[in-house]
C-alpha cells in the first residue's frame, strides 16, 4: 500500500491518521468531543461492571475484560488528543500511535479472557501444551510489534513516518477484526452452551465493534466521510449495548443476593 500510492501518484494526506479531519473543520472538534465523551464514558462503565464481576467471582480470567475496556476507553481519549494537536508534527502522530496500540492491546486482552475461560487449563490436571502456549502468547506478540516498529522509526528519524503509520493503521485494523472475530466465535459458543437467548446481545455488541473496524478500513482506502460516521455509530451502538447487558446482569445479581439475604 505504501502510503496509498495508486499508479505512482501519491494521494496520502498526513491528516488521514485521524479520521475526524475528514469532517468539516467547523464541525470536527465538537463532533470529536461528543463521540469521545460518550465512547469513553461507556467504556469506563463497562470496565467498572467487569471489575465488580471479577471481585464477586474471583475468576482470574475475568481480569482481562475490565482492563481491556479501560484501555479501549483510553484509546478514545488519545484519538481526540491527536485531533487537538494535529498541527504538531510530533504529538499528532505520537498520540495516533498510542491510540492504535492501546486499542489493539484492549481487544487482545478481552480475547485472552475468553480464551482462558474456554481453555483446558481451567480443568483439573491443568496440562500445559505447546499449542496452548502459542495461542495464548501470539496475540500479545502481535500487539507488541506495533509498539516496537514506530518506536524504532522515532529513534532513527526526527519525526514519525506518516505514511508508515497510515499503513500501520490498516494492518492493526485487520488485526483487530481478526481478534474480534475470535471473541465473536467464543461468545456464540457460550450462547449455545448456556442456551440463553439473552446472551445473543453479547456477540451482537462485538459484531458492532467489528463493524467499526471494518468501516475504518474502508475509510483508509477512500477517505470516506460516510464510512467514518458509520464506524462511530457502530462503536457507540456496540458499547451502549454492552453497557446495557452488564447493567442488566449486575442488577439481576444484586436482586438475587438481596433476595437470599431476605430469606
Amino acid at each position: 500500500m505504501g502510503g496509498h500510492e495508486i499508479t505512482g501518484m501519491a494521494v496520502l494526506d498526513p491528516n488521514v491518521l485521524n479520521p475526524f479531519v475528514l469532517v468539516s473543520p467547523a464541525v470536527a472538534p465538537a463532533l470529536a468531543a461528543a463521540i469521545t465523551a460518550v465512547s469513553f464514558s461507556l467504556s469506563l462503565m463497562i470496565s467498572r461492571y467487569f471489575f465488580k464481576s471479577y471481585g464477586f467471582s474471583g475468576f482470574g480470567y475475568l481480569l482481562g475484560l475490565p482492563v481491556g475496556f479501560a484501555f479501549l476507553g483510553a484509546s478514545f481519549l488519545f484519538e481526540a488528543s491527536s485531533l487537538m494537536y494535529r498541527a504538531d508534527p510530533l504529538l499528532y502522530p505520537a498520540f495516533f500511535w498510542i491510540q492504535m496500540s492501546l486499542q489493539s492491546e484492549a481487544f487482545a486482552l478481552i480475547a485472552l479472557s475468553y480464551y482462558y475461560k474456554n481453555s483446558d487449563s481451567n480443568q483439573s490436571g491443568r496440562s500445559v501444551r505447546i499449542r496452548d502456549v502459542l495461542v495464548t502468547t501470539l496475540p500479545l506478540a502481535m500487539v507488541a510489534i506495533p509498539f516496537l516498529v514506530p518506536t524504532f522509526t522515532l529513534a532513527t528519524k526526527p519525526y514519525f513516518n506518516y505514511a508508515g503509520l497510515a499503513d500501520l493503521s490498516f494492518y492493526m485494523r485487520i488485526f483487530n477484526m481478526a481478534v474480534i472475530g475470535y471473541i465473536f466465535k467464543s461468545t456464540i459458543a457460550s450462547l449455545v452452551k448456556a442456551a440463553n437467548i439473552k446472551l445473543l446481545y453479547v456477540p451482537a455488541a462485538f459484531a458492532l465493534l467489528g463493524l467499526e473496524q471494518y468501516s475504518l478500513v474502508l475509510a483508509y482506502f477512500d477517505n470516506s466521510v460516510s464510512a467514518f460516521i458509520g464506524s462511530a455509530a457502530a462503536r457507540i451502538a456496540g458499547l451502549a449495548l454492552f453497557a446495557y447487558i452488564m447493567h442488566s446482569v449486575t442488577s439481576r445479581k444484586r436482586m438475587e443476593i438481596e433476595a437470599r439475604k431476605a430469606a
